[in-house]
């Protein structure tokens, strides 16, 4: 080798060596977060988060939830970033009122390319505007007016159990039933997957191992898009399956987004307008809310989330009630006293409220750390400062399962929710989210869980093959996974109870 190239090469190593160094010490010592309690290799790489987000996988914050009981009630969890275990504080880091500003945290959206829609938006007043356009289609009186589009759909599911001679996946159908309406209120058409149990299934699937790609795309962000930016013809040959799953579901939602701006004469299937078709003539929104590329990333997102979530919850609900016989028979009683009720009139049924919220508790929501900054405030927890600009969050698995809370958290109980003490207990059910930034869909998934339990357990079903382990939280892809190799909840249909 030359003199010349290998004075080079070990000047570039020693400043390299050296930079690291500097920074070493600066975030041990000198940072802002210095004094903040942790582990010291979470507070000195991102490599500490790397390995349990990506190597476990998908463990981080149950890791989190055992550095509390080492640490506190505040730690440091990566170089830049708080977490809190303290339910008193949860306001705090999600406040309610737009007069505290929350961004999101920029390096949390890295896993899914959807940073221009509402969720995905990382600047407070922004994301309040994106907000603000979507708002009135998830109103309690706007999704009320969905009930028959919701029944049509729990109707069809009812007759593909009746007409069942074998087990059937339960997680593939309510995917279906969901994934269906919000399609259909999005888009102005039925996409009718529930018809073919086939497609839903490989639609599930192909979720599922998007959603287990995302930590490690958040991970390498930078290495996933530059494969992205190849030519289809070559990236696909290289691009992990879940990059490849998102990059098919983007496609296919850009062209109903495209159907939808070219179509001028509002030739959608459905008498009643739908989202998309709204936020087209919407006055008020600029040309750049309107875009294709913009709204493409809106449907992703809406399509993923009122999917997958609320799949979940039904799912996680009607697998607790078929393991609990005692607690279907409760359920059963109540509902035999009515007659054809009204989803409104379901929501105000006591014990099946109860079963709802506990299965919407122990199917978590969104899991992942849902990070907030106080870009302009400095924030005070006890005896540590919260600098401007620091991410802090607070994962639904600590809140969920905080025994103070919920005793015996992990026990399916919908006697907790019942009374004052559970009218109490509701300011900690985080399936949802909390403050400005909940899920916009909250009326819409309890309208199709209510629904759709209230119905289904007339079924005398017998679970096939599927235990607790099926639908147990032990990893976190975002929303709550279960054992890596589950093959979902598979139950065989007996016949009708009543």
């Amino acid at each position: 080798m030359p003199p010349g190239l290998f004075t080079v090469l070990a000047t570039l190593i020693l400043a390299q060596l050296g930079w690291c160094i500097v920074v070493s010490l600066y975030r041990l010592f000198f940072h802002p977060l210095a004094k903040i309690p942790g582990p010291r290799l979470a507070a000195l790489t991102s490599c500490y988060e790397f390995y349990y987000d990506v190597i476990q996988p998908g463990r981080y914050i149950w890791k989190i939830k055992s550095l509390h009981e080492q640490y506190g009630p505040i730690i440091r969890v990566t170089p830049r970033e708080v977490h809190i275990k303290d339910l008193d504080f949860l306001d705090t880091i999600y406040p309610s009122s737009n007069m505290h500003k929350r961004d999101k945290d920029w390096v949390q959206t890295r896993g899914l390319d959807v940073g221009m829609s509402a969720s995905g938006t990382i600047p407070h007043e922004l994301h309040r505007r994106r907000r603000e356009a979507l708002r009135p289609f998830f109103s309690q009186k706007n999704v009320l007016t969905l009930e028959p589009l919701i029944r049509n759909k729990v109707s069809q599911l009812c007759t593909f159990l009746e007409e069942s001679d074998g087990p059937v996946n339960l997680y593939d159908l309510y995917y279906a039933l969901a994934r269906d309406v919000v399609f259909q209120y999005s888009f102005g058409k039925d996409s009718n997957v529930l018809g073919d149990v086939g497609e839903a299934a490989i639609l599930r699937k192909n979720l599922t191992q998007l959603l287990r790609g995302v930590k490690v795309t958040k991970h390498l962000h930078l290495l996933f898009r530059c494969i992205k930016s190849l030519p289809v013809s070559i990236a696909k040959y290289i691009m992990p399956r879940g990059v490849r799953n998102m990059k098919d579901l983007t496609i296919s939602i850009r062209s109903e987004i495209e159907c939808v701006l070219a179509d001028t004469t509002n030739s959608q299937i459905s008498s009643q307008r739908s989202i998309f078709y709204e936020l087209r003539d919407n006055p008020a929104l600029p040309a750049s809310e309107k875009s294709a590329s913009r709204l493409q990333q809106e449907g992703t997102l809406l399509v993923m989330a009122a999917t997958e979530s609320t799949a979940k919850a039904i799912g996680v609900t009607h697998f607790h009630l078929l393991a609990n016989p005692t607690i279907l028979s409760k359920l059963r009683a109540e509902l035999k006293m009515t007659t054809n009720p009204s989803i409104l009139e379901l929501q105000r049924l006591p014990y099946l409220s109860a079963v709802c919220n506990e299965g919407v508790r122990l199917s978590f929501g969104l899991t992942g750390r849902n990070a907030r900054i106080a870009p302009d405030e400095n924030l005070q927890y006890r005896q540590w400062t919260i600098p401007a600009g620091t991410p802090m969050s607070m994962v639904t698995l600590c809140i969920h399962t905080d025994e103070n809370i919920f005793p015996d958290p992990w026990r399916f109980d919908p006697d907790r929710w019942l009374g004052a003490a559970g009218k109490e207990r509701m300011r900690y059910q985080y399936g949802f989210g909390k403050g400005g930034r909940k899920c916009l869909g909250i009326e819409l998934a309890n309208a199709e869980l209510f629904l759709t339990i209230a119905t289904v357990v007339r079924y005398d079903m017998k679970l096939f093959k599927t235990d607790v382990s099926d639908v147990e939280f032990r990893h976190d892809f975002q929303v709550a996974h279960s054992k890596l190799d589950s093959q979902g909840i598979r139950a065989v249909v007996k016949g009708n109870s009543w």
